[in-house]
C-alpha cells in the first residue's frame, strides 16, 4: 500500500492535550524518518493552550492530520477516535512527548515484511529523564518471548516490556477485537490482553527506536488509578486463578513501590494493606514504608544525583550522542516555547 492509493502502510496515532511546547519537537521526529509511506493523526483532547496555533504548519504536509476536540474525552477515547480516522495498513503512536530515532519507521517496516505473521510489534527505547538517557526500556540481550503468549503476558513489563511509543499492531486487528474501552482512562494493555489470549503473535525488535520521556504530569504516574484497570486486563487476558492471584501481589508491589519511592510511604502502605490484608506485612516493602519520609527524601535526592552522575552525556555510548545530537536542539526550542 502507497500514499498514491491513499492507503499508508502506517498510521501514526498521536493523542495530545496542553502540550503545545513539546508537540512540534515529537512530530520533527516523524518528519525526518526516513520512510515516508505514512500519515500522523494529532487528536487534541481539548487543549486550552496554543496547541491549534502550532498545527496550523503542521498540517500544511498533507500527511499531518489535525482533529481538534471542543471538551476533553481522555486518552483513549482520542486513541478510538483516530482509530476511526485511520486509512494505514499498520497502527503505530507516538506520545506528544517523546521522540522516534530517524530509522523507526524503516526497521519497523523491514520487520513486517520479514515476519508478516507478526501482529504485535515492539522496539526498544530510550528512557529519558534528569535531561539525562538514563537507560533503556529493556536489556536488549534479555530473554523475551515471541510468538503466541498468554495474554495475560500484555499486563506490567515483567514479560513484555513494549511502551506504547514503541508499539505497532495492524489496523484489521483492531478492527477484529474493538477499540479500547471507553472506561480505561489510563492504560490500553486491556484491548492488547485480548489480542495476545486469541494468538496474535508478539514480534521484538531489540534496538531503540524512540526516545520515551518521563517527568512529572504524565497520565502515567495515575499508579492507584491504573491498579484496577490492570485487573480488568489480566480478566481480559484469561489468566487462570493461581496465575491471577499472584499477578495481582506483583502489582500491588509494584504500585507500593512507585508511591514509596516518591516519598508517600503512608500511602503505599494502606494501599498494600487494602489489597493485600495481613499478607502485606510479610513483604520487605511494608517494613519500609515506616520508614520517615525526610530519610526517604534523602534517599531519593542521592539516587537522582548518582544517576545523572553515571549518566552523564560525557559517558554517552556513539548511539546515545547521536540520540542527544538529534533531540537536544528540540528540547531547547521546546523550553524557549514553554510559557
Amino acid at each position: 500500500m502507497n500514499m498514491a492509493s491513499g492507503e499508508p502502510l502506517f498510521s501514526i496515532i498521536v493523542p495530545t492535550y496542553n502540550r503545545a511546547h513539546m508537540l512540534p519537537g515529537a512530530l520533527q521526529t516523524v518528519k525526518d524518518q526516513t520512510f515516508s509511506d505514512y500519515e500522523v493523526l494529532v487528536v487534541d483532547d481539548g487543549s486550552t493552550d496554543d496547541t491549534p496555533r502550532v498545527m496550523r504548519d503542521w498540517v500544511k504536509d498533507p500527511r499531518f492530520k489535525y482533529r481538534r476536540l471542543e471538551k476533553n474525552i481522555g486518552n483513549m477515547a482520542c486513541r478510538n477516535l483516530a482509530l476511526g480516522m485511520a486509512v494505514g495498513r499498520w497502527i503505530t503512536n507516538i506520545d506528544s512527548d517523546d521522540f522516534w530515532a530517524p530509522e523507526r519507521l524503516q526497521e519497523f517496516a523491514d520487520f513486517m515484511r520479514a515476519r508478516p505473521q507478526v501482529g504485535f510489534l515492539f522496539s526498544n527505547g530510550y528512557l529519558y529523564r534528569y535531561g539525562r538517557i538514563i537507560g533503556m526500556a529493556f536489556d536488549p540481550a534479555r530473554p523475551i518471548s515471541e510468538g503466541k503468549v498468554p495474554g495475560h503476558y500484555a499486563v506490567g513489563e515483567e514479560f513484555l516490556p513494549y511502551l506504547t511509543t514503541n508499539l505497532a499492531i495492524p489496523r484489521a486487528l483492531y478492527q477484529k477485537y474493538g477499540h479500547y474501552r471507553k472506561d480505561m482512562i489510563i492504560l490500553d494493555n486491556e484491548l492488547y490482553a485480548r489480542m495476545l489470549a486469541d494468538g496474535v503473535e508478539v514480534g521484538v525488535i531489540r534496538k531503540p527506536l524512540a526516545v520515551r520521556r518521563i517527568h512529572g504530569g504524565q497520565v502515567t504516574h495515575k499508579w492507584i488509578e491504573e491498579y484496577p484497570e490492570a485487573l480488568e486486563a489480566l480478566k481480559a487476558g484469561g489468566a487462570p486463578p493461581a496465575v491471577f492471584a499472584a499477578e495481582k501481589v506483583k502489582l500491588v508491589l509494584e504500585v507500593a513501590n512507585y508511591l514509596w519511592r516518591n516519598i508517600q510511604p503512608a500511602k503505599a502502605r494502606k494501599f498494600m494493606e487494602d489489597e493485600l490484608g495481613a499478607a502485606a506485612k510479610e513483604h520487605s516493602l511494608y517494613l519500609k514504608t515506616f520508614l520517615p519520609a525526610p530519610a526517604l527524601s534523602a534517599a531519593k535526592a542521592l539516587r537522582q544525583g548518582g544517576l545523572m552522575l553515571r549518566h552523564h552525556p560525557l559517558w554517552a555510548t556513539a548511539d546515545e550522542k547521536r540520540v542527544y545530537a538529534i533531540i537536544n536542539p528540540l528540547i531547547a526550542r521546546e523550553t524557549a516555547a514553554r510559557p
